[in-house]
């Protein structure tokens, strides 16, 4: 199983923690947490930073 990385993800969409926060609707600090792996980021939030990120992926068996 591959691992995205936020930290990779969010710096190949050329966007600040702050910027991304933003765009996803949440604090940067609480962003921050995420990147760190302090707290554990929710799916649906993960689904709008990949959609921000304009991020392609497939589900494969």
């Amino acid at each position: 199983m591959n691992k995205i990385n936020l930290k990779d993800l969010r710096k190949s969409c050329h966007l600040t923690q702050q910027e991304l926060a933003r765009k996803v609707g949440i604090a940067q600090q609480q962003y921050s947490l995420y990147e760190k792996g302090i707290r554990k980021i929710s799916l649906e939030l993960f689904l709008k930073v990949l959609e921000v990120c304009n991020y392609k992926f497939t589900i494969t068996k």
